[in-house]
């Protein structure tokens, strides 16, 4: 008669726990794949947004102060779309206001700009909670709160944090010969040493600092710059 052999129970143990441990280890390894990969997710989605707002708000900043008016032999320095709360407006860090000639009115009225500006081309952008709005109609007035606004204008998944305008504004002095460089905002004070009846030309810039987390994991943060060239100068004549 054969003897019959086989695993000792602490053969048997020893096997039970490299088992659990390969177990273990690959379950290891499929959560921090997953979770991997839904950060991934989470930052693609939180950069698709965020850029999305920004890049709504640069392509529309940019059209700033156009006027169709502005044709040849016209006179750019009567363009209403630049002149007083009309042109663009930052009355908070966090709030920009601005006009542009939508439906093209001044091409038709050239010689009468009164009428050029209408309610519904006064825009904007703002920062309201942790949404960020934009305005559809408005007034003369350089008032944030004022006008029609579409609230939340990226969706519901994101929550931002901050939202910032600066200006870098560049003036040039059109009538020196050569022309003198003044770096200083135009809007808030001419530059010192201007000659009265000199046109003054004014290259606008904006600066937009944008942060923005996701709604459901605030872990999941960036931050966006952009610099928005205004294609249409601000030229007016120094009293």
């Amino acid at each position: 008669m054969k003897k019959q052999s086989g695993f000792t129970l602490i053969e048997l143990m020893i096997s039970f726990v490299i088992g659990l441990i390969i177990i273990a280890a690959t379950i290891s390894i499929y959560t921090i794949t997953v979770r991997s990969s839904s950060d991934t997710v989470k930052s693609a989605r939180l950069n698709h947004d965020l850029e999305s707002a920004m890049m709504l708000m640069v392509n529309d900043i940019r059209r700033a102060g156009y006027w169709g008016g502005a044709i040849a032999d016209s006179d750019s320095s009567k363009n209403p779309f630049v002149t007083g709360n009309a042109n663009i407006q930052i009355p908070s860090a966090s709030c920009i206001l601005y006009t542009y000639d939508a439906n093209d009115s001044g091409s038709l009225t050239r010689g009468n700009q009164a009428d050029d500006v209408d309610a519904n081309e006064y825009y904007g952008f703002k920062l309201d909670g942790n949404t960020i709005n934009m305005r559809l109609t408005g007034t003369t007035t350089a008032d944030c709160a004022n006008g029609t606004w579409e609230e939340n204008i990226y969706g519901t998944d994101i929550k931002i944090t901050t939202l910032n305008f600066t200006t870098a504004y560049k003036c040039l002095d059109g009538s020196a010969d050569p022309p003198a460089s003044f770096n200083s905002t135009c809007a808030v004070a001419v530059p010192a040493g201007t000659l009265p009846g000199h046109k003054i030309v004014e290259s606008r810039r904006i600066i937009i600092t944008l942060t923005g987390e996701l709604a459901d994991d605030p872990k999941v943060k960036k931050t966006l710059t952009s610099t928005v060239k205004v294609r249409n100068d601000r030229i007016f004549i120094q009293p």
